[in-house]
């Protein structure tokens, strides 16, 4: 009598089995916009544009913030010429993952 509970143990076993295989396979989803993941994105592109700028020769010495929303980049400040604004915009839109740059660089009065 007592291995009469084996039989019902296998059965429930087969059972669960076939129910986990028919279960569909889960895809990881990407997360939306303005997430987390967005915000994580977003301060890394800021870093890389920032490292980038620092590593120019042309830019290392002028004063420019890094802002960065959805993907698109902000830059702030000022710079002494046309070219080297113009230079640091190439320079942020080089970075992987930068949608689009915004230019609000000035030249001193």
């Amino acid at each position: 009598m007592k291995a009469s509970w084996i039989p019902a143990v296998l059965v429930a076993g087969i059972a669960a089995g076939s129910a986990l295989a028919q279960l569909p396979e889960v895809q990881p989803q990407p997360a939306p916009k303005g997430t987390v993941a967005q915000s994580i994105d977003d301060a890394t592109i800021t870093t890389k544009v920032k490292e980038a700028i620092a590593a120019d020769p042309l830019l290392k010495d002028v004063k420019v913030t890094v802002d960065t929303n959805n993907a698109v980049v902000i830059l702030n400040g000022t710079a002494p010429a046309a070219d080297v604004i113009a230079r640091a915009v190439a320079v942020a839109r080089a970075v992987p993952g930068v949608k689009s740059v915004t230019n609000v660089i000035g030249k001193p009065s």
